[in-house]
């Protein structure tokens, strides 16, 4: 039953990441068209910005809601207190890093995109938030609660509306329709879950608002200060990254790693969101040594193969990809792909044991994990970049995720031996 419902989560996952494929090759041919390597360069730093502060108010508390949701799926009233946290500290969150980002505006535009021009796009993007929080807590409560059909629904329509306005401004306002675009997709993706879960018996005032218990604040904080951690490290550690490559190369040779890192995160993501909606829970739930390696063995044998074969799909249509993906002008791109599609695999096979850090409260080691990830990969580019040329990028990634990858084995077998019966 259980490799039956995790192969139909990722068959419709399968489903859902092959049409934000589908929109993806329009929106990376229509802004590489239209914008070249540079737009696709300042393109990711903004997506990397908002990734940042999505992370800082509520990435990592929707985890915690997706957890706590699949621990009281069968009472509303038990998971109340943790909904209300989260929504608590979203929110004040949410304040703090509006007031702190509107007065900086200015000198972040002139770091992320070398001018500050862009500042309103800054201000843009932080004036639409409470959205944003209202898309990533309540995806993770249809998640835990097991509602595959309107999680699946809502993506579908996060993605038809992120292609209609992301071509639709890049046509008629180029460069800075495509980072419009982006500083309100996840928005746009919030307002498009409020109108499908208006009817659901959870979505009520008396679930959401009100007083918060200490236990369940403390809880769902150590959640926040995970999101925290992963807002000052993963989106700036790419951003460093990024910024190297442009001082060291150029702008356009970013914009090449940026095209590679974008077909890694569409082919990853069928897996990654399968993971995500039915691994996760079920790690979190189990308390066995027998349910813990039923259900990565029931991980592996899909995850493993369909990554590995995707992988190895990628780095053979590699130039046709590119071709097809992005222009002409973007071939330079084809270098990297042997060592990124190798880190691909690593970094997809980590995830199965790296799900226990959050699903079982290790939140020191991850955290620990977290910054040295991001500090080791600039680091190994800077080196390897050095050493080896632009191509060293890549080098970098595959050797950053095979030391994770280890890092996180260990720390799933050191679980299964010392903290379960």
């Amino acid at each position: 039953m259980g490799t039956l419902s995790f192969a139909r989560v990722t068959i419709l996952s399968g489903v859902i990441t092959c049409f934000r494929l589908a929109c993806g090759l329009i929106i990376s041919k229509v802004v590489a068209i239209y914008t070249g390597p540079a737009g696709i360069s300042n393109l990711g730093q903004l997506q990397n910005f908002v990734t940042f502060i999505n992370g800082f108010i509520s990435s990592q508390v929707s985890q915690g809601v997706n957890r706590y949701s699949a621990e009281h799926r069968d009472s509303y009233e038990n998971a109340q207190p943790y909904w209300r946290a989260a929504i608590k500290l979203s929110t004040i969150a949410c304040c703090f890093i509006m007031c702190l980002g509107i007065l900086s505006s200015g000198q972040l535009a002139e770091y992320l995109f070398h001018t500050r021009e862009f500042y309103w796009l800054i201000i843009l993007a932080l004036m639409v938030l409470p959205l944003n929080i209202i898309n990533s807590i309540f995806l993770g409560v249809l998640n835990g609660l097991g509602d595959y059909n309107k999680f699946f629904l809502a993506n579908l329509f996060a993605i038809a509306s992120s292609v209609i306005s992301m071509t639709g401004l890049v046509y008629f306002l180029g460069l800075k329709g495509a980072l419009i675009a982006a500083a309100l997709n996840n928005a746009i993706a919030g307002f498009w879950l409020i109108v499908i879960i208006l009817k659901k018996p959870w979505f009520k005032f008396k679930y959401w608002y009100g007083t918060a218990p200490r236990q369940q604040i403390n809880e769902m904080s150590k959640y926040f200060a995970m999101g925290i951690i992963g807002a000052l490290t993963g989106p700036i550690s790419l951003i460093v990254v990024r910024t190297i490559l442009t001082n060291d190369f150029s702008i356009e040779y970013s914009g090449y790693w940026q095209a590679v890192s974008k077909i890694s995160e569409a082919y990853l993501a069928v897996l990654t969101t399968a993971m995500t909606v039915y691994y996760f829970p079920q790690t979190a739930a189990a308390k066995t040594r027998a349910e813990y390696l039923s259900i990565l063995k029931i991980g592996a044998r899909l995850v493993v193969p369909l990554s590995l074969a995707m992988a190895v799909t990628i780095f053979y249509l590699k130039d046709f990809i590119i071709s097809f993906l992005f222009t002409k002008d973007f071939q330079r791109a084809s270098g990297l792909f042997l060592y990124q599609n190798i880190g691909d695999f690593f970094r997809i096979c980590s995830w199965l044991f790296a799900t226990i850090l959050l699903a079982k409260g290790y939140f020191v080691i991850n955290a620990t994990l977290e910054i040295s990830v991001s500090i080791l990969f600039p680091l190994l580019v800077k080196l390897m970049t050095s050493n080896y040329g632009f191509e060293g990028v890549s080098l970098a990634y595959c050797s950053t995720y095979f030391i994770y990858l280890i890092a996180t084995a260990l720390v799933y077998l050191w679980h299964i031996k010392n903290k379960v019966g």
